[in-house]
């Protein structure tokens, strides 16, 4: 693939270099070229006069490289990439099939009139988060074009979920890849700080759409590729609207002459509309089934064949129900039931919202904790901490027991698997970022 790269590349840039004050000429006046900082950056928003006009080269390359810092980070917000990050990397030996075929050297080498963009469909829980990440890497790998990527997370804040998060976080990817954007981009941000008179402000929707269709097009000095994962994952009405800006793009872009690949992934429904794409369905393509085949293989404590073909049957392509009957067989083998393994996997429902009703109601004597640590998670306004789960969890059950924490007895590996059981394992750990708290485990 990286044969056509030097056609589709463009011309190249050096990097960018920025100065560093406190290597500067100016010796020990580190403190006044700082206080002159402060002074035009208090100062900037009452007054036009520029940076160029009254600093010495060294002050002006601290003060140009300070203000895309500012204006870039700007667009960041807390969890950008969170979902991203807490996605399991592929089995080994999985996934490799997708570079293989037609439809994807194809989207890749943009060799088809379909506006570039490449749509993967699946059954929820059929992997196709996990598949999007294993292309992102690839892509990365390869390095033929400037990408973004985002995956909607529907769990996660506000934010996470909606156009404008997508948008805030693929321009804030892009400024690395083009800083030529900031040369329309900054204009934006200075009037914002100089009509608000603080950072108390927010990007909006519109703007951030209105500069991606006409600026994008403009500034690209590489082909660019654009990967977004879980769109179902936007309230109904955001996924025809963030449908209908990437088709707007696409035509943009083929009126600019620059190249632009979409990857996108989502649930077959809600419905989608596109003019042009390719398309695979994941859970209808023969090397999906087999990557199923390869983790059941792996992962399964006891070697049994015809346990091993019973789950792949079963799973109907969906690798969420085959992790979680896994987990139910191994428990059992673990447990000496050796011999129950198969009436286990018998009684496994098919469709993986009954088995989701069947791990809650089973053998479950704490039940009354499940449903509780359930709507804990489900109806926060934020991602919660394992320590605010885990003593909701004794606030509702066993209050009387409520005392000060000691971390010395109630340990993390304690938490944890509180939080395992008492959820049946339908909830999970992740590293991610607190607003409220500065940080830690979700």
């Amino acid at each position: 693939m990286k044969d056509n790269a030097g056609r589709r590349m463009g011309t190249t840039r050096a990097p960018a270099h920025s100065a560093n004050i406190s290597g500067s000429n100016f010796g020990n006046n580190i403190r006044i070229q700082q206080s002159f900082l402060n002074i035009f950056h208090r100062n900037r928003r009452r007054s036009m006069v520029s940076p160029e006009s009254t600093a010495s080269p060294i002050i002006q390359a601290q003060l140009k490289e300070k203000e895309r810092t500012d204006c870039r980070r700007s667009l960041s917000f807390h969890d950008r990439d969170a979902r991203l990050e807490n996605i399991s990397p592929v089995q080994q030996d999985t996934c490799e099939w997708i570079f293989q075929m037609p439809v994807f050297q194809n989207w890749y080498e943009h060799t088809e009139r379909d506006n570039g963009l490449l749509w993967i469909k699946g059954n929820p829980g059929t992997g196709k988060s996990t598949l999007m990440k294993h292309i992102l890497k690839y892509c990365q790998a390869e390095a033929d074009y400037a990408i973004a990527a985002y995956f909607f997370n529907a769990r996660g804040a506000q934010l996470e979920q909606t156009p404008l998060g997508m948008l805030r976080s693929l321009l804030f990817q892009l400024l690395e890849h083009e800083p030529r954007l900031y040369d329309q981009l900054l204009p934006i941000h200075r009037k914002k700080q100089q009509d608000y008179d603080s950072d108390d402000w927010e990007w909006r929707e519109p703007e951030l759409k209105s500069f991606f269709l006409s600026e994008i097009p403009k500034c690209q000095s590489r082909p660019l590729l654009l990967i977004i994962d879980a769109l179902d994952e936007c309230s109904e009405l955001d996924v025809q609207k963030v449908a209908e800006f990437l088709e707007d793009l696409s035509k943009n872009a083929v009126n600019s002459g620059i190249t632009l690949n979409v990857c996108l992934s989502s649930r077959h429904f809600p419905s989608i509309r596109f003019k042009k794409y390719q398309q695979l369905v994941l859970e209808k393509e023969k090397q999906h089934d087999e990557d199923i085949i390869k983790y059941i293989s792996s992962n399964l404590n006891k070697k049994d064949e015809d346990i091993e073909e019973a789950i792949r049957k079963k799973s109907s392509g969906i690798f969420m129900w085959v992790v979680l009957v896994i987990r139910l067989l191994n428990r059992a083998h673990e447990n000496g039931r050796v011999e129950a393994m198969k009436n286990v996997l018998d009684e496994m429902p098919n469709e993986l919202e009954e088995m989701f009703a069947m791990l809650l109601d089973r053998d479950n004597s704490d039940k009354d904790e499940t449903i509780l640590i359930l709507q804990c998670v489900l109806f926060a306004k934020r991602p919660l901490t394992p320590e605010e789960i885990y003593f909701a969890i004794i606030a509702g059950t066993n209050s009387h027991v409520l005392g000060m924490w000691d971390p010395l007895k109630i340990t993390p590996d304690i938490i944890q698997r509180r939080i395992i059981s008492s959820s049946r394992g339908l909830v999970e750990i992740c590293k991610g970022e607190i607003e409220t708290s500065g940080g830690g485990d979700t």
